[in-house]
């Protein structure tokens, strides 16, 4: 599990999880000092190793939340 407690105003927790023999990443982001529930997505990645897969979601949730801080949420559905 990688948990990034603060990053650009959200929490980051990804988990690995095994899917025929392989890993997918689910990730959850929680915005700081907010009543809103955690956006919860499962990255596809297929990976060997649960590591590699935890971190394919880290790279995605860290991008995700740059588009949706610099461009804003509109921008993202573009």
């Amino acid at each position: 599990m990688i948990v990034e407690p603060t990053h650009k105003g959200f929490r980051i927790e990804v988990n690995a999880i095994p899917v025929d023999g392989r890993f997918n990443a689910e990730v959850r982001l929680l915005k700081l000092f907010s009543q809103d529930k955690p956006c919860v997505e499962t990255v596809t990645c297929l990976k060997l190793g649960a590591e590699h897969a935890e971190r394919a979601g880290y790279i995605w949730a860290r991008r995700w939340i740059d588009v949706q801080v610099n461009d804003g949420p509109e921008s993202a559905h573009r």
